[in-house]
């Protein structure tokens, strides 16, 4: 580790098991509910990159709701909402509208490149795949209409079909934002079949874009991210929304960014709040997260490090005290638990590739940070 790089120790709150590759969690404003986004992802099919690429399984995903409760992540629900495919990021809107109640689970679903349960073949129909932000009740479980982020969508029309919605993110005010890492190449990561990039959806317009009617699109803004993009969250401090760089070709080598509203409307890409973070394995960072207090988490999968910026220049990877370490940390999210009473925890989902309900999520005490 760079000798300018020190360590911060945290402790361990509650990790439980019985997940398949969860990709992401959140936890609902009550301080206690928790939804986990089960990706149900492997490599091995002989026809995508030899066997090595990773492909997600045909409505083998699921959504699981966990509780917090005297210390402990509780399993209330293993499969709340269950037979989807690639669910990725998880937020939550608290701005509601005409066909979202407060409180909607957002789910990024349906990435491509997608496969057979039986992990032999890659399925191209585009009905199958039916890329989105899914929505539900986390509550309950009870879907309503999808954001279409497929092939035919008005978002299509405008941009072009998200690969693989991956990050996702709500602001205070309830935009929604997407990133999509274009992942389908099959001899490769290059060239990207469409271009990688983070979408702004208008609060004003997610109920136009749910029922795909004519202009529900027109006021969407796209920064493309030549790095390829992975995490995306909004700032719990500022509002600003934040995004981590994922591909070996990246050349900032696993970059984080900080943007603004102006740089969703010019289109382009800011200066990196920070760069070289994928270490000698190149640029695949995953998730990213902001306190209220302004400290940044940043998560590398295959380094097994989650990055902690306290203010520019400071730059410290946690310990965690009384576990091991995580497999592979993927789509962090600080959260508020009511047992902290205003101080915050971050709930690390470990999406190493092996076998099914075998997974962990684990939530770390960030007091002070």
């Amino acid at each position: 580790m760079d000798a300018s790089i020190t360590e911060c120790s945290v402790a361990v709150i509650a990790r439980r098991g019985g997940f398949t590759n969860p990709e992401s969690a959140d936890m609902l404003d009550d301080g206690e509910t928790i939804l986990v986004s089960n990706a149900a992802n492997n490599s091995g099919v002989p026809t995508f990159r030899n066997g090595a690429g990773m492909t997600q399984r045909l409505g083998e995903a699921y959504l699981s709701r966990v509780r917090l409760a005297d210390g402990k992540l509780v399993l209330d629900e293993e499969r709340l909402v269950r037979g989807l495919t690639a669910t990725f990021g998880i937020d939550f809107l608290y701005e509601p509208t005409e066909r979202f109640p407060r409180g909607t689970a957002f789910v990024a679903a349906g990435g491509k490149p997608i496969c057979n349960p039986e992990m032999t073949e890659i399925i191209d129909d585009p009905a199958l795949m039916r890329q989105q932000a899914m929505t539900c009740d986390p509550r309950t479980g009870e879907r309503f209409d999808p954001i279409p982020l497929w092939e035919g969508s008005r978002l299509a029309k405008r941009f072009n079909a998200l690969e693989q919605p991956n990050g996702l993110a709500i602001d205070r005010d309830g935009n929604l934002y997407v990133s999509d890492i274009p992942n389908t190449n099959p001899d490769g990561l290059l060239p990207a079949p469409v271009e990688a990039g983070v979408y702004r959806l208008p609060h004003g317009d997610l109920d136009a874009l749910a029922a795909d009617t004519e202009g529900a699109a027109d006021r969407v803004l796209k920064v493309a991210m030549p790095g390829w993009v992975n995490g995306v969250t909004v700032a719990g401090n500022d509002g600003s929304v934040w995004v981590v760089s994922c591909s070996k070709h990246d050349e900032a080598g696993g970059a984080v960014y900080r943007l603004e509203l102006d740089d969703f409307e010019r289109g382009s890409l800011p200066s990196a709040f920070a760069t070289h973070l994928g270490g000698a394995l190149g640029g695949f960072l995953d998730g990213v997260s902001v306190t209220r207090r302004g400290s940044v988490l940043v998560s590398n999968p295959l380094t097994k490090d989650i990055h902690l910026f306290r203010e520019p220049g400071s730059h410290e990877v946690l310990r965690f005290d009384g576990c091991d370490e995580i497999g592979a940390p993927a789509d962090i999210n600080v959260c508020y638990p009511s047992m902290l009473e205003g101080e915050p925890a971050l709930l690390v989902p470990d999406v190493t590739a092996r076998g099914i309900g075998t997974h962990t999520v684990t939530l770390l005490d960030l007091s002070g940070l």
